[in-house]
């Protein structure tokens, strides 16, 4: 175990403290939803302040809240077995992950998401760059969704905040989880400012 500052790392790997002093081993379900969470509002901040990494930071937040909900309920025996299993099979393909969720929280339809899923997706593809020679690539990104347009012989990547905020709520709410497990120790930093700052699916109990 070494410490570095506040955080307390184990060598392993499998061990980790933050400053709120909250411990979570990597195949916990909490895991998952602490850093979906962190992705989540770290995307905020970038797409409020226009920085094009937002849209993949959103694309992380909607995986790791997605395999939260499909680990949390298992027995604590499965859970190790069933992470990597994801792991292997989804990887951070977020289409063929999306389809899996939408049949786990059934009842709950999540279709009107369907489109906005794939736009998400999209943007792994310029991740890291290496545009086919004589692509030429447009980027947008809006706090408010608006109509685009689009030219002939150029891949246009579209994002906007209110889209995903949306869908992030609505995740909550179909897997069932409780917006006050994420926010303690977060009352008294400037999280709840950024995460009502343009918000218009605001969950209450989140930020109260």
């Amino acid at each position: 175990m070494t410490a570095l500052g506040n955080w307390m790392v184990h060598v392993g790997g499998t061990l980790l403290r933050n400053a709120r002093g909250s411990t979570a081993r990597i195949e916990e379900p909490r895991h998952f939803l602490e850093l979906g969470f962190g992705y989540y509002m770290t995307g905020r901040f970038a797409a409020i302040n226009g920085l094009f990494i937002a849209p993949n930071l959103m694309h992380h937040a909607v995986e790791l809240l997605i395999k939260y909900t499909l680990v949390k309920d298992l027995p604590e025996s499965q859970r190790s077995d069933e992470t990597a299993a994801l792991r292997h099979k989804f990887g951070h393909r977020l289409n063929r992950l999306w389809k899996r969720y939408k049949k786990h929280v059934v009842p709950t339809d999540m279709s009107r998401f369907d489109r906005l899923i794939p736009a998400l997706d999209r943007w792994e593809n310029i991740r890291y760059g290496g545009f086919p020679t004589g692509t030429s690539v447009a980027k947008g990104m809006t706090l408010v969704r608006a109509p685009v347009q689009t030219s002939k012989g150029k891949d246009t990547y579209v994002f906007s905040l209110d889209e995903v905020d949306e869908l992030i709520a609505a995740i909550f709410a179909a897997s069932d989880i409780n917006p006050a497990a994420v926010r303690s120790g977060y009352s008294h930093t400037e999280l709840p400012e950024w995460y009502k700052r343009h918000n218009a699916y605001i969950m209450n109990d989140l930020f109260p």
